[in-house]
């Protein structure tokens, strides 16, 4: 009988720990706060009230439009068959998942705004912006969720349908809708949840108090109003909020989990290249682009060379790449510690208890990061200056943040390597090191090295917590392109973008490399 690994437990109590201490610290302040009458007032209050309800009206509207669009487009896509630059056109789809959200930001400012290609002026700040931005983001995403469920649908059924001469009314009510129904109400849940926690969007488009989200209030009530017991009572208001649409997820359908390799699949439907299909691909194609674009011509003809010679620019990159790869680092070690408990108790027959100890893992999904981060807030400032301990606090949220990712990226591949080669490793003596550097590394090193490329670029891109934290000798990438983007300095911005950018790409193309190895680069 073989030896169950218990390596998952003393990470799931840390994790425990990181999680619910902070979360702990924000309710005792709130039951201790002697200030009842403002907490009354607080929770009746007509601003808690408007926060609340416009996090919850934008993350709908935000839903509806791009899981709508993107079964349109996926179908256009499924039904198109394969035409020239189609895997560059779903690559280009994956992108929005390794670009940070103030960079994307800085791109729809320079299509739609004053002097934009398809200038809205003011009317972008605000709802009209934050819906932009969430569907740049979105809609990709939404996209690469949905198409499996056309590839799942087996060619016969389509030989048939055309045998019985269906059209596409009733092959989409037959054939597709049924297959569909599954997965969507998984991918709204899950684009809810990150326009509900979304928050360099809404900080840099949200244009005023009649935008604002929970996220952003509670980031003004900490850096601006310096009152903890609103921020506090927010904080709780936003965990419950995330906790909610968590449990929903849990009992319809679990979370979908994203394709993050971005390869291509090749469509089983009947070909059906018809213009409205291909008008729909082109316009996503190009809704997609122009924010890329319109910022790479920004920087071009912006200030390069005094911006590239700011010593407070790889100042901040070097924090940002420091922050990446130590979160990284720490994300995908506590995946392989809890995935060999878990692959241990499946190969057990254990799947409940393997299921179990995976899920506990991705519990970090409930729990905002800003929520987090004013959890640390309260517990650390009465007793030490807390923006001394920006740089740690930031890394071990971001890297909380991307525990999830590296779960999904590293979980099939060690249950795999766990039924494939324990009996042949035990008949052969192969244990220790040898088997990890014989037979397990060889096979999880692809996985390994995605895993970590995309945690440290989520986190290299990060605005949320180090907004929180930051100050000029902390400020990131993504802090110094915020605070630019507040002064107006739109040349020196773009230029920061595009260095951040590249920076992202370069980080997450050099971990696949010196991880994955050169086959999988």
């Amino acid at each position: 009988m073989q030896r169950t690994a218990r390596s998952a437990y003393p990470v799931l109590l840390f994790l425990a720990m990181l999680i619910l201490v902070p979360l702990t610290a924000l309710v005792g302040h709130g039951l201790a706060s002697d200030d009842e009458l403002n907490l009354t007032a607080l929770w009746h209050s007509q601003y808690l009230a408007g926060v609340v309800s416009f996090s919850i009206w934008q993350a709908t509207l935000s839903t509806v439009l791009s899981v709508g669009l993107a079964v349109a487009v996926a179908r256009a896509f499924a039904r198109f068959g394969l035409f020239p630059f189609r895997n560059l056109i779903l690559r280009l789809f994956g992108l929005p998942l390794v670009v940070p959200a103030v960079v994307a930001v800085l791109g729809i400012v320079s299509v739609y705004g004053s002097g934009g290609w398809i200038p809205l002026g003011r009317d972008l700040y605000g709802l009209n912006g934050i819906l932009l931005a969430h569907l740049f983001f979105n809609l990709p995403l939404a996209i690469r969720l949905l198409l499996p469920s056309w590839y799942s649908i087996p060619t016969s059924y389509w030989h048939m349908s055309q045998q019985l001469q269906m059209n596409q009314w009733q092959q989409w009510r037959h054939l597709e809708w049924p297959v569909l129904r599954e997965s969507l109400p998984g991918v709204c849940l899950l684009i809810f949840m990150l326009c509900l926690t979304s928050f360099a969007v809404v900080l840099t488009l949200g244009g005023g108090p009649k935008s604002t989200t929970l996220e952003v209030a509670i980031y003004q009530s900490l850096r601006f109003d310096f009152d903890p017991l609103q921020a506090v009572v927010l904080a709780l208001l936003q965990l419950l909020l995330c906790a909610t649409v968590a449990a929903i997820a849990f009992f319809m359908q679990k979370m979908p989990e994203v394709n993050i390799t971005l390869s291509a699949q090749s469509s089983d439907t009947t070909s059906n290249k018809t213009p409205m299909n291909a008008l729909l691909i082109l316009a996503t194609v190009i809704f997609v682009t122009m924010p890329l674009l319109a910022m790479l011509l920004d920087a071009i003809s912006g200030s390069i060379f005094s911006v590239l010679s700011s010593t407070a620019l790889w100042r901040a990159a070097a924090i940002s790449i420091c922050i990446g790869l130590t979160a990284a680092f720490l994300s995908v070690s506590m995946a392989w510690l809890i995935l060999r408990t878990s692959a241990d108790l499946a190969y057990g027959g254990k799947k409940r208890s393997a299921s179990g100890v995976e899920l506990s893992g991705q519990i970090i999904y409930v729990v905002p990061p800003l929520v987090l981060g004013t959890g640390f807030f309260i517990l650390i400032s009465p007793h030490f200056n807390v923006f001394n301990w920006a740089i740690p606090i930031v890394i071990v949220i971001n890297a909380l943040m991307g525990l999830p990712f590296a779960l999904r990226s590293l979980g099939a591949s060690m249950r795999q390597n766990k039924m494939r080669y324990h009996r042949l490793c035990q008949s052969l003596n192969i244990s220790g090191w040898h088997r990890l550097r014989l037979i397990e590394w060889p096979l999880l090193r692809r996985p390994t090295g995605l895993a970590a490329a995309l945690v440290a670029a989520l986190a290299m891109g990060d605005l949320g917590v180090i907004a929180l934290f930051g100050t000029p000798q902390t400020t990131t990438l993504p802090l110094m392109l915020y605070h630019q983007l507040g002064a107006y300095l739109v040349e020196e911005a773009a230029v920061t973008a595009v260095f951040l950018l590249l920076c992202c790409l370069l980080i997450f193309w050099l971990l696949e490399l010196l991880i994955g190895g050169k086959r999988h680069a």
